[in-house]
């Protein structure tokens, strides 16, 4: 089972995520967490350490995305990152490649989108041999 975080302040995209992926998270597929910015996205990858992906937007409340990805890369660098954002300007998109996302996409989601990214960042885990929880 791959474990994947969201990191949003907008609580409608939890709905939608939930929504897109039933079929997969009734299948044992994919589990979703949720978290509201960056200290509650922390607080959610130190209690659950077996998070694979993160997938945040940059402008939240307490902490941004450019700092979650800061932190997230130097104390949990097996976690593959995303970046979800409607600011998808050049420097945006340089920063968050700098700060180690994986993948920049920009809202709103096309969902087709977002699953391809999540699918490229899970062979991403299975070449580095990253063991699936059950």
């Amino acid at each position: 089972m791959v474990k994947i975080l969201i990191v949003d302040d907008e609580p409608d995209l939890d709905v939608l995520i939930q929504q897109r992926f039933r079929n997969e998270i009734a299948a044992g597929q994919y589990r979703f967490y949720f978290a509201r910015d960056g200290e509650h996205a922390l607080k959610v990858v130190a209690k659950q350490q077996d998070i694979d992906i993160v997938a945040s937007d940059l402008n939240m409340p307490q902490m941004n995305g450019f700092e979650l990805l800061r932190i997230l890369h130097a104390k949990h660098p097996h976690i593959q990152t995303m970046i979800v954002s409607a600011y998808s300007d050049m420097e945006n998109i340089s920063l968050a490649s700098q700060y180690g996302a994986a993948v920049f996409i920009t809202k709103p989601i096309r969902f087709d989108d977002f699953e391809d990214k999540l699918k490229e960042l899970i062979k991403k885990l299975k070449k580095s041999d990253r063991k699936f929880a059950k």
